[in-house]
């Protein structure tokens, strides 16, 4: 993902997996990892707890895109530290983990649509646009100010990212609302723990080839 910041998402580390750029492992930039990396694990652990209440998976999918970027902050911080051999294994087990979260969100999904479950849409959607508000402003505040000037663009490419799915998320949930089904809710859910696979698999492929490539 390009962009005008030199962390997250958008050059310093990756968002989907371990970073690709372990160089540059300046105080600046393992701060930024770390602001990064607790604020998406503490926004996960939100979408979490939300998801248990509201039974929407969309708040599923979200906390595990959260959830992700917070290890895959961390598995950066470790390269940057040099320990290139913990960073290999480390992005291969955070690759196998999202391989399977994603793969039961999937079935969760398919389970909820037999058992016609609807969420908590009202709920589910706050916690969503909360995570939406979160996203942008941590572009804002940690990625998107680190090369050249603050941008309405410099933040968009930061964040479309994550976004994108948690705006699919809303407009899953309103379709369940507007047609009193759970249905919308829960392939939009499975769409998004799909979003998440190739980023996984692009770790395993690469940590499995002895390469220290990126997503």
């Amino acid at each position: 993902m390009s962009g005008g910041c030199g962390g997250g998402s958008c050059g310093g580390g990756s968002r989907g997996g371990g970073s690709s750029r372990l160089s540059g492992g300046s105080g600046n930039l393992k701060h930024t990892m770390r602001m990064a990396m607790v604020v998406n694990g503490l926004l996960g652990a939100l979408l979490l707890a939300s998801a248990n209440a509201t039974q929407a998976v969309t708040l599923w999918a979200a906390a595990l895109l959260m959830l992700n970027h917070a290890a895959g902050h961390a598995v950066t911080l470790v390269g940057l530290e040099r320990r290139q051999d913990w960073h290999a294994r480390l992005s291969m087990i955070q690759g196998a983990a999202l391989i399977v979260a994603a793969v039961a969100l999937v079935v969760t999904a398919g389970r909820s649509i037999a058992g016609m479950a609807i969420p908590d849409v009202p709920l589910a959607s706050l916690a969503l646009l909360l995570a939406i508000g979160v996203t942008v402003a941590t572009a804002t505040l940690l990625f998107a100010g680190r090369r050249g000037a603050l941008t309405l663009r410099a933040i968009w490419l930061c964040s479309r990212k994550d976004v994108l799915p948690l705006g699919a998320g809303l407009v899953g949930l309103a379709a369940s609302w507007l047609l009193l089904d759970g249905a919308p809710d829960a392939l939009v859910g499975a769409g998004i723990a799909a979003f998440l696979l190739p980023a996984a698999w692009g770790l395993l492929r690469g940590r499995m080839g002895g390469g220290m490539g990126g997503e």
